[in-house]
């Protein structure tokens, strides 16, 4: 039997512990749960299931819950697992023929028959990259802007809202962007031939 502040299991699943007032009580605890102390010094079980952790709460219970995945991470989850995996590190890129609005994080081998227009994304975080390169003998691509963007390329900016664009003058001229401003303002990272800038 445990004597002060303690807790003893017996053969009958329960759980013996001294409250410290010198009242022994016994808890039927869960197989596989996680043992709480709770309020008035009870001890309760806390279920987990694949992957949960015991979280904790300022002056309350611990909870049961998953990790959340934040930009650039994965979270997979298994028995008596957690792997947490680094994702993206490059753009994932697309053949198009048709006109359209980038995703953010990706890049676009224009292949239209005649100009493929671009537009930037409606909504995009600080970070985010589109690209884009030609690859068909027409009239290449155009990158359009929505009301609220500006592209910076060098010392040359855009003109502010849907007025503004960057155009390619050749088959497989190429531009890198990231988002410097959260759904506003993007910058050239890297450009290949000679770029229009409007």
């Amino acid at each position: 039997m445990a004597t002060g502040n303690s807790i003893n299991a017996d053969s009958n699943g329960l759980v013996i512990y001294n409250n410290t007032t010198g009242v022994f009580t016994a808890t039927t605890v869960t197989q596989h749960n996680v043992l709480i102390g709770g309020a008035s010094n009870a001890i309760t079980s806390l279920p987990l299931t694949n992957g949960q952790l015991a979280i904790g709460s300022t002056g309350a219970d611990p909870t049961a819950a998953t990790l959340t995945a934040g930009t650039g991470v994965s979270i997979t989850t298994g028995a008596g697992s957690i792997t947490v995996n680094a994702v993206g590190g490059g753009l994932t890129w697309s053949t198009v023929t048709v006109d359209a609005s980038f995703t953010v994080n990706s890049g676009v081998v224009a292949n239209k028959a005649g100009l493929l227009t671009m537009t930037l994304p409606a909504t995009s975080a600080v970070g985010d990259m589109v690209a884009i390169t030609g690859i068909n003998t027409a009239l290449g691509w155009k990158i359009a802007q929505n009301a609220g963007n500006t592209i910076f390329f060098g010392t040359s900016t855009t003109t502010a809202g849907t007025g503004g664009s960057l155009s390619s003058l050749a088959t497989h001229d190429t531009v890198t962007l990231v988002c410097v401003t959260a759904s506003a303002n993007w910058s050239v990272l890297s450009s290949i031939g000679n770029i229009t800038v409007v």
